[in-house]
């Protein structure tokens, strides 16, 4: 029996494979094909649960390598991904067990919906179709391919989309925008590309596989987007995203996603669209899922930050405390970087921040005042987890962007206690949707966030003598945290 497999043998396995084609009728073939059984679980680090006896082919008859590529792995498959890989903050899933589809209300608030349909219309087109068999009156809306604008605003809005769905860059198409006028349309159709057209669309990129749609502003009547087999139906609404994978767990088009963009009875109808492949661009070697472990953690708030003011009493004794100890400041060094100074020369010890520990009474008063003031925030049950001292930052201090622990750095909240600053020095954080936020505390302000999934931080050098504030952590009663990205 055969024990060596040929590169052609190897590629085909994992090509199936990531296609989500079944492994023991994988491994079944292999055994047809005249594969030693032990061969073929090392090779697929996979042992069937049943005796391969019972294992069926998936396959009929003796076929060759070519044969049997293209009939488990049609042409026109893609990448298989299960809706479990795909994780969304703020995502209300479709009840449908026919189409991973998804919606995000408020992806993008009005100001940023009106400045892309002024870029949209710099730049019109008429819309193109893939297949060229179909009538000039199945779609008849324009087209603007934003990517290809330059602009820097488009670019951010690129990356917050890619953030958004989890998935890398390369392997996405240009955005586009659309723009719909009374009477325009596009018939029912498909994202995905059909055999006739694979060759030409997906010899490098691949299938199609998840869109996101977004809209940017209210039809006054019609524009609904209709998708024709599942009795779902969507009215744009200015900033609302709808996602959906083309294609079905194993790889295979998914041809209950077929939607029509139904005619527009009065007004106008504008969004932007962007499609992802099941390969990456030429020269890429980025893996397709590009989320952090941190970005998996589940949002329990729908911005995930908040700014407010520190309750009165809690602040007097904090700054009390503050002005009573610092002749016990102590320098510190924070593991892994993420202090520095703009000026440290390198090799250099690098002390840009001091501590003052807080007494153990004051330290659970925080906890104690903040807690109910949290909790009705994110609308959890929370645990206290840790409380920082008072952190002192100094000149030239730079605090990186991160992502806090995702063991207990869940519901977080920073307290300005004092500033002694040149120039205020901001707080740069992201919020659930990806939309970057500069914030300025100033002594006796706060503000709540989702510390292990946001990204935050001060990249700006502190121009200023002092800058002082706490840092105080809780998770939610129930929270699991994620193993895997």
């Amino acid at each position: 029996m055969k024990t060596d497999f040929s590169q052609e043998w190897k590629d085909w396995i994992t090509t199936n494979i990531n296609a989500g084609q079944d492994p023991d009728g994988i491994f079944k073939i292999l055994l047809d094909e005249g594969y030693a059984y032990a061969a073929i679980v090392k090779e697929m680090n996979h042992q069937p649960s049943r005796p391969s006896s019972e294992i069926v082919n998936p396959l009929t008859g003796r076929q060759t390598l070519t044969q049997v590529k293209k009939t488990v792995h049609p042409k026109n498959n893609g990448k298989g991904i299960k809706p479990s890989q795909i994780f969304i903050p703020n995502a209300l899933s479709i009840e449908t067990n026919k189409v991973d589809m998804r919606t995000v209300d408020n992806f993008l608030n009005a100001d940023e919906c009106e400045r892309l349909i002024q870029l949209i219309k710099t730049k019109l087109r008429p819309s193109e179709i893939s297949n060229f068999e179909v009538n000039k009156d199945f779609r008849t809306s324009r087209t603007c391919d934003l990517g290809q604008i330059g602009d820097d605003f488009i670019r951010e809005i690129d990356d917050r989309i890619c953030k958004l769905i989890g998935i890398h860059p390369d392997y996405a198409e240009v955005t586009q925008g659309q723009y719909y006028d009374v009477g325009q349309e596009f018939k029912a159709h498909t994202d995905y590309f059909e055999k006739s057209e694979f060759e030409l669309h997906c010899s490098e990129l691949g299938q199609r596989t998840y869109t996101v749609m977004i809209y940017l502003n209210d039809v006054e009547e019609g524009g609904e987007t209709h998708f024709t087999k599942l009795n779902q139906e969507f009215k744009p609404v200015t900033g609302t995203a709808v996602i959906w994978n083309s294609l079905n767990p194993d790889g295979s088009p998914n041809k209950n996603t077929m939607h029509h963009a139904k005619p527009i009875l009065k007004g106008h109808k504008a969004i932007i669209t962007k499609w992802f492949r099941t390969n990456p661009s030429k020269g890429s070697n980025a893996n397709m899922f590009s989320k952090s472990i941190n970005e998996i953690v589940p949002n329990y708030t729908r911005d995930g930050i908040f700014k407010s003011q520190m309750p009165k009493d809690i602040f007097d004794k904090i700054t009390k405390f503050y002005q009573e100890n610092k002749s016990h400041i102590q320098k510190e060094h924070v593991e892994g970087g993420f202090i520095y100074s703009a000026n440290t020369s390198k090799g250099t010890p690098d002390y840009s921040s001091s501590l003052i520990d807080l007494s153990p009474n004051l330290r659970q008063e925080v906890h104690d005042t903040l807690k109910p003031l949290m909790e009705s925030w994110c609308e959890q049950e929370l645990e206290s987890t840790y409380v920082y001292g008072i952190r002192e930052y100094h000149r030239d201090a730079i605090l990186r962007p991160h992502r806090d622990r995702i063991a207990t750095h869940i519901i977080s909240a920073i307290l300005n206690v004092d500033q002694h600053v040149d120039s205020d020095w901001p707080l740069i954080i992201e919020d659930n949707y990806y939309r970057s936020h500069t914030i300025f505390l100033k002594p006796g302000e706060m503000i709540f966030y989702e510390g292990a999934r946001l990204q935050h931080g001060r990249p700006l050098a502190f121009d200023g003598n002092s800058f002082a504030n706490i840092f105080c952590h809780f998770k939610p009663v129930d929270y699991i945290e994620p193993r895997s990205a």
